[in-house]
């Protein structure tokens, strides 16, 4: 994550108020700079897309119910796609991402008191331009992991479902 990162969130939840102010300041700056990023590349998005992450806030405070890592035959360019099954406890989205040409997972269960369950709820994330043909997403969650996919623009959809 380059603008909405860990450390800054973190420090926005810390006891010090000197230290609170500071995250915060940072994050706000941060927080503009990326809107002017993401207003010249949401063209580069399904507007469907687009239209149900703004409209849901994009997607802060869902949670995942499960992830799917589709595989087409050998051979094939770009074979792998991916379905991530989301939810608000009220409305379920299933989030796909076809033509993926980079797909990383940053998980680390914690142990003692700090003892998550799972990835947690979906904080922030971002888009960001790789190339002229290639968008990357990142995801980050309470529980500090991240998802992080590059795909060929205009290859991300959207479809609410009943249930994953």
């Amino acid at each position: 994550m380059k603008y909405f990162r860990n450390d800054l969130w973190s420090k926005i939840n810390s006891e010090s108020e000197n230290e609170r102010v500071k995250a915060e300041s940072e994050w706000n700056k941060n927080n503009k700079a990326y809107c002017e990023i993401f207003e010249t590349i949401k063209v580069r998005l399904s507007q469907k897309f687009v239209k149900t992450y703004l409209s849901n806030y994009g997607f802060h405070d869902f949670q995942i119910k499960n992830l799917v890592l589709n595989h087409k035959q050998y051979g094939y360019k770009k074979p792998i796609s991916l379905d991530i099954y989301i939810t608000d406890g009220v409305d379920t989205f299933k989030i796909t991402y076809k033509c993926i040409k980079k797909f990383n997972i940053s998980y680390e269960a914690c142990e003692g008191w700090l003892e998550r369950t799972g990835f947690d709820d979906w904080g922030y994330d971002e888009f960001l331009p790789i190339d002229e043909q290639t968008l990357s997403h990142e995801i980050l969650f309470a529980s500090g992991s991240t998802i992080l996919i590059h795909f060929k623009n205009g290859n991300i959809f959207v479809t609410k479902v009943k249930s994953a």
